[in-house]
């Protein structure tokens, strides 16, 4: 599928345009604009997608995506007792660095941040953690203040020497229709399949590709083999059971794809550094003194 235009409207009177958004889950298609976007995850998790970049994302996500990089974040379908995704997204148009800061040698750091955004910026969680509060601020501040805030917190963006770059060095910012559809086509038969088995030899045809070329073009793309990707959303899954759902360890296993239990428990403890019912027994611990008082509430 085609990346859609997105049309961000900035009226006569500001320079840039500051949302707090509240949804029940971001539905955002795969889309561009000329503008720049900082995007701050206050709350919600699913699957990010910048340019040829995927991967998890969770509550404290901040992002900065340069101008005509395809994006959107995804909730994963199966939510469960989930709370509303909640975020700050922050729109300025690309003259920001082009005609103002150029005007001024103090901006050099926050021009070459915005330079490298051009393939998508995510920061560090110390640096999130450390001008979050400002972020969540300011939507609320008005005219030259919320303008200045966000050259400031720009600034303090271009200090954060753990910011990854996202896209790779060779994604083409136009990327061709037939290109996009491609990956499209792969992540939606993953998101729709990966609770049941899917060999390489499923997944390559779903591409049009041979199994090896297949894997290397998978690798090139999200910086992780298809199986890494595959065993780290079917964990995902697996997290959100074991905190909401009524299931065994063993239904939850089968559940997210994985046949073999002891296969299971292997990979749940690589990603999470616990077991799988260590996991389940300390999240419903931590949920037992609020469904107590919510009982007595209700009496």
């Amino acid at each position: 599928m085609k990346a859609l235009y997105e049309k961000v409207t900035i009226d006569e009177q500001h320079s840039l345009l500051v949302k707090h958004i509240r949804l029940t889950a971001f539905g955002a298609l795969w889309h561009y604009h000329p503008e720049y976007e900082l995007t701050y995850i206050i709350q919600s998790n699913g699957k990010r997608f910048v340019g040829d970049h995927i991967t998890n994302f969770d509550a404290g996500d901040l992002v900065l995506i340069g101008p005509n990089l395809p994006h959107f974040w995804r909730n994963d379908d199966d939510r469960l007792n989930e709370p509303p995704a909640e975020a700050i997204v922050v729109q300025f148009p690309a003259s920001l660095d082009e005609n103002t800061l150029g005007s001024f040698p103090e901006s050099e750091p926050v021009r070459h941040l915005l330079q490298r955004s051009r393939y998508g910026l995510c920061f560090s969680q110390k640096m999130v953690n450390s001008i979050a509060d400002r972020l969540i601020r300011l939507p609320k501040q008005e005219g030259m203040n919320q303008v200045l805030e966000l050259l400031s917190i720009l600034n303090e963006l271009a200090t954060d020497r753990d910011a990854m770059l996202l896209a790779s060095d060779s994604y083409q910012l136009t990327a061709s229709e037939a290109e996009t559809e491609r990956m499209k086509r792969v992540l939606e038969y993953v998101l729709a399949h990966f609770r049941e088995e899917i060999r390489i030899d499923q997944i390559a045809s779903v591409a049009g590709m041979a199994a090896a070329a297949f894997c290397r073009y998978f690798r090139k793309r999200t910086n992780k083999s298809f199986v890494e990707y595959l065993n780290e959303l079917r964990i995902n899954h697996a997290r959100k059971l074991l905190s909401h759902a009524d299931l065994s360890v063993s239904q939850v296993g089968m559940e997210c794809g994985f046949n073999n239990i002891s296969h299971f428990h292997r990979q749940f403890k690589q990603q999470t550094g616990t077991t799988p019912l260590r996991y389940q027994t300390t999240y419903r611990d931590k949920q037992a003194p609020l469904l107590t008082a919510m009982a007595e509430l209700s009496q």
